[in-house]
């Protein structure tokens, strides 16, 4: 008899054991932290220049509506600042910073979202580097641009890309690259006549052989053509806070031969302003159409020494512009 309540009091007291973890358990999982809606945004440009102050704004959680905000910022700020807005000065030197927000709340998993920012110099030969200089420039009197041009045949060719403001898009939408890389432009917005400096133009099929031909010494080509080899020879082994721009190939060596200094910058979707190619094409509009609907271009890709043509619609993509005069020489 007392060894059958033995057995009974350890059965009960198994199951008062089994009862209170099965409760510690549960009490777990209802305090256990939810999730939030939303995803993290904030508006900083990818490139900022070197010392520049920049102020930004995260928001986009939905739920909980109270949260708070911190920031961190690789190498700018040891600790974080703890704020919705923040206005911090990028340091005076180039690199590339981590630039964090972070949200919280109490009985929620915290967010977090992050981005790249590069500091640049626009300075010549500083942040940008390994393009042939030039001895001819000519100033934009609507902005007091001065751009490099160097001849070839009987044309004067830009020889950086149009960074006009008045229409298109700067690179990734950061304000700070235009002077460098140019902006980009629909063929709708780079034909309009006064996109480039008075006296310039963006060049046609017919100018663009023109440069095939100076470029291939002396033997004429087509516009419709890949142009062998041509790729080689207008582009610029070019480096971007002394990080190579157009990645190695055997088969494209930059050897930039008359300083047209052709930069992989890609292009940009019109609807979305999503930026592609970066690194590894180089697009340049024609002004002359292919039908009412497309024009043409021409592009380098980093793995192949040609010129290629290509053709889209006008108002697909956004592609760069290299403005074109006929040397005064010849008139």
């Amino acid at each position: 008899m007392q060894l059958t309540q033995y057995f009974r009091w350890v059965a009960l007291t198994a199951m008062v054991l089994l009862s209170l973890l099965s409760c510690k358990k549960t009490e777990e999982e209802e305090v256990k932290p939810d999730s939030m809606s939303g995803t993290i945004v904030f508006d900083v440009p990818y490139y900022v220049l070197k010392g520049e102050t920049v102020t930004m704004t995260a928001s986009g959680v939905i739920y909980p509506k109270e949260v708070a905000y911190r920031w961190f910022i690789s190498s700018v700020y040891p600790d974080s600042l703890s704020r919705r807005t923040i206005t911090v000065q990028f340091p005076d030197s180039l690199g590339v910073f981590t630039v964090t927000a972070q949200a919280s709340a109490s009985g929620f998993y915290s967010a977090s979202t992050s981005r790249l920012v590069t500091t640049i110099d626009t300075a010549r030969g500083t942040s940008l580097s390994g393009l042939k200089p030039s001895e001819f420039q000519i100033e934009d009197e609507r902005d007091g641009h001065v751009y490099d041009y160097v001849t070839a045949g009987d044309l004067d060719w830009f020889s950086q890309n149009l960074s006009w403001q008045g229409e298109g898009v700067p690179f990734r939408s950061s304000p700070a690259t235009a002077d460098m890389f140019g902006s980009f432009y629909t063929w709708e917005e780079a034909t309009k006549g006064d996109i480039c400096p008075e006296g310039w133009r963006v060049p046609t099929n017919e100018d663009w052989a023109s440069l095939a031909a100076v470029l291939n010494n002396g033997t004429p080509l087509p516009f419709v053509d890949n142009w062998a080899g041509l790729g080689t020879k207008a582009s610029a082994d070019a480096y971007l806070n002394e990080n190579r721009m157009w990645p190695y190939s055997p088969d494209n060596t930059h050897t930039n031969d008359i300083g047209w200094n052709a930069l992989p910058m890609g292009y940009t979707f019109t609807n979305t302003l999503d930026f592609s190619g970066l690194n590894s094409y180089g697009c340049w509009w024609s002004a002359t159409e292919k039908d009412d609907a497309q024009a043409y271009y021409r592009y380098i890709w980093y793995d192949r020494g040609d010129f290629p043509m290509a053709y889209t619609g006008k108002d697909d993509m956004r592609a760069s512009v290299r403005c074109v005069r006929t040397h005064p020489q010849s008139w």
